[in-house]
């Protein structure tokens, strides 16, 4: 299933995957390092991913997209599909 999204570094561009992730997370009432906290990662990581300065791994994409209840192509996809 996650093959099919390439490696998500690779493909997709870091800075608008980083902004995704921060509106769905902001959308969803998390602070940044709460956030970070419940995906496994630091909050430094956490920021840098957000400004896209770090790209996104298939690892933290999944457990992003867990705790913020979106499937992880709503943090991938330059489309908007329509999560509240």
């Amino acid at each position: 299933m996650f093959r099919s999204l390439c490696v998500v570094s690779h493909c997709d561009d870091p800075v608008r995957v980083g902004a995704t992730m921060k509106a769905l997370r902001l959308c969803k009432g998390f602070t940044l390092s709460e956030f970070a906290s419940r995906i496994g990662t630091t909050h430094g990581h956490l920021a840098n991913i957000e400004a896209g300065r770090r790209t996104l791994n298939r690892q933290i994409a999944r457990q992003a997209a867990q705790v913020l209840d979106v499937p992880v192509i709503a943090i991938l996809s330059e489309r908007d599909i329509g999560v509240d």
